[in-house]
């Protein structure tokens, strides 16, 4: 990148058409001729026009190249170092036989929830460019689908991977958070976010919620709960001897239990009963855990004046030895 320290200096190039101007605009001096014949007249004429402009170019070229260099030419580069300070944060998929009710919909379609927060998920996951994030899901039991990486295409891929019944059709509320608390306990990252997806209530698990909670708020471990579908009965699809039909089902949702979690540990509950509320959720836990980033720039720059200099100080040697052996004048 070439660059100029005093930029200033460039716009006495200005002054360069005004001398030539002015020059052209000068009277022609006149010689004297001794009688030659016409093709010596010719080919004098010639040489005389050269060498009567010449010591006037090579001092234009000249007064170009001191310029040039008195506004100290460089070549640099600028570098830019960003610095992320990226936030660790665990995806926990309640994928329950629950998860398979058809209250929600997908581009006016009625489909169950599981496929609604797998979209979301998705929309959520491509925003978070510089967050490591991980993907944990429960049902009886809790097991980590993907460990924390920077690697969000397989993160999105293993979204897509997510069945309903994949760890049995009970709900462990307890044994999820404590998995994503021993995934997350360790890590050094400036914040470490736990987002906790259910659609029911605490009926598996070895470990309590309660407890669950207090070893992750010991820990600074923030976690997002919310509660997907609608309130009362909800329709599923059964398979039956006749085939699959669709009945009513109640589905409750422990919200008393999911507010606590999340006020233990300084995160927020959310409720959401539509696949918009889904949206506008997961775009708020966006704008509420924002991470930040340094930039640092760095400049350097070498000087390449001489390259200028050399050339002037030549052309400047050839006029002054024309002028004073070739192109000599009275």
């Amino acid at each position: 990148m070439l660059s100029f320290a005093n930029n200033w200096v460039l716009w006495f190039l200005v002054l360069i058409p005004i001398l030539i101007w002015l020059y052209l605009k000068k009277p022609n001096q006149t010689s004297l001729k001794l009688s030659p014949s016409e093709a010596s007249v010719m080919k004098a004429s010639l040489r005389d026009a050269i060498g009567y402009h010449l010591p006037f170019i090579l001092r234009i070229i000249c007064l170009c190249l001191i310029i040039i260099l008195l506004a100290r030419p460089q070549l640099g580069r600028s570098v830019t170092e960003s610095k992320n300070y990226g936030l660790d944060i665990f995806l926990a998929v309640d994928t329950s036989q629950s998860m398979s009710a058809l209250d929600l919909e997908w581009q006016h379609k009625r489909v169950d929830r599981l496929t609604v927060l797998r979209h979301i998920l998705k929309a959520f996951v491509e925003k978070r460019t510089n967050d490591r994030l991980g993907v944990l899901v429960f049902g009886e039991e809790a097991f980590t689908q993907c460990p924390l990486t920077m690697d969000h295409g397989a993160i999105l891929d293993l979204i897509d991977d997510l069945e309903i019944g994949m760890v049995g059709n009970a709900t462990a509320i307890g044994s999820a958070i404590a998995v994503g608390v021993k995934r997350l306990k360790e890590l050094e990252a400036k914040s470490k976010i736990l987002i906790l997806m259910t659609d029911g209530q605490n009926t598996a698990g070895s470990i309590s919620p309660e407890i669950a909670t207090e070893l992750a708020k010991e820990l600074n471990i923030k976690i997002y709960t919310i509660g997907i579908g609608q309130d009362g009965e909800v329709p599923f699809i059964v398979d039956t001897p006749a085939g699959p039909i669709k009945v009513n089902q109640e589905v409750e949702i422990d919200e008393e239990l999911l507010t606590k979690i999340a006020d233990e540990t300084g995160g927020l509950y959310y409720r959401a009963r539509s696949t918009n509320d889904l949206q506008k959720i997961y775009e708020n836990i966006d704008k509420l855990e924002k991470t930040e980033a340094k930039v640092n720039q760095y400049n350097s720059f070498l000087d390449i004046y001489e390259k200028f200099l050399w050339p002037a100080f030549f052309f400047f040697v050839v006029e002054v030895v024309l002028v004073g052996t070739i192109l000599f004048r009275l």
